[in-house]
């Protein structure tokens, strides 16, 4: 049965006031609360091209893998106003402008009171009784003037202006990271170099393979995320696998043995190699923003990476997948 007491009108004010006591209730995690973003980079290309230009190479075909997965711990700081990682927007650069503004109006004010102070300190030096004397006899002096009012209304708006924001943004830092990688790599070359002239049909084959896997040193700059309560958005930046990525590299072939100026290697070698990760050649991904909580979080994007592969051959444009996960206790 309604109760006849509440009003339609009154209803609405509870409903109103409880959702908006919901909606000012920031979502923040506990500080020192952990979470986990797994990151996996993997690049793919495969291809065949028949012929060149110049009619040297009559076939070039390559299938190329190479992963890297990092796993990063982060830990949450304490909700800020301000973000660290997004420009200010403009009622927050109003608002830093106007403290700016309050901040030399107070100086201005108290201008005077600070040279007395300074010429007391002057006078009396380290002797505390002076010191104490001096200033009361200073605020005897400006009781009941206008002086002391207007310092003390300057100082009741600085302290208003001052009061900082409502915290908004909460940033987790990364604290740990662990990298690895996997290497999975090979070319297959025929090609009428004029060294193969004494081969069947004028032509040499030279095969290459290159395999890989282990850990891979950690990016100097740590991942981290920054939740944005008002919002609903996470700016994240992605952990990244740093250094170069051991192998063996293998070649085959049967071009002639004297006929190179740096004779063809042959058998297993070492070989050392880095992960692209963007399509600049940056070693950085640009930060991103996802919509939702900081608690779970997936995300996948595409890079597209140009050209360029083994022995100079245009090849192995491919493409980059990144898959990303975040975890928060």
């Amino acid at each position: 049965m309604k109760n006849p007491n509440l009003s339609h009108r009154t209803l609405v004010a509870l409903a109103s006031g409880v959702a908006a006591a919901a909606s000012s209730a920031a979502d923040f995690a506990p500080v020192g609360s952990k979470a986990t973003l797994s990151v996996e980079y993997r690049f793919e290309s495969a291809g065949v091209v028949n012929g060149s230009p110049d009619r040297v190479y009559q076939v070039r075909e390559w299938r190329v893998r190479r992963g890297a997965d990092v796993v990063a711990e982060l830990v949450a700081s304490k909700p800020q106003p301000l973000s660290s990682t997004q420009p200010m927007e403009a009622g927050q650069q109003a608002k830093v402008q106007q403290q700016q503004a309050q901040a030399q109006k107070a100086a201005k004010q108290m201008a005077p009171m600070m040279a007395d102070a300074q010429a007391v300190v002057a006078k009396c030096g380290d002797d505390e009784k002076c010191i104490e004397r001096e200033v009361m006899k200073m605020g005897a002096g400006m009781a009941g003037t206008q002086q002391l009012a207007d310092t003390q209304k300057v100082g009741a708006e600085t302290a208003a202006v001052m009061k900082p924001g409502a915290d908004r943004y909460q940033r987790w830092q990364g604290r740990t990271q662990k990298s690895s990688y996997s290497v999975d790599e090979s070319w297959h070359v025929v090609h009428a170099d004029p060294i193969c002239m004494s081969l069947p049909k004028a032509r040499c084959t030279h095969d290459m393979t290159r395999k890989g896997a282990g850990d891979i040193a950690p990016s100097q700059s740590p991942a981290m995320f920054e939740f944005d309560a008002h919002n609903g958005t996470l700016s994240v930046l992605l952990p990244v696998p740093m250094g170069v990525m051991s192998c063996t590299e293998t070649h085959v072939t049967d071009e002639p043995q004297g006929t190179h100026d740096t004779p063809a290697p042959k058998g297993p070698q070492p070989c050392q190699m880095a992960l692209r990760i963007t399509a600049d050649g940056k070693s950085t991904p640009s930060l991103m923003t996802a919509k939702g909580s900081w608690r779970s979080q997936t995300g996948e994007y595409t890079v597209a990476l140009g050209a360029g592969g083994w022995h100079q051959v245009p090849g192995e444009p491919g493409r980059l997948v990144v898959r990303w996960r975040l975890t928060a206790q």
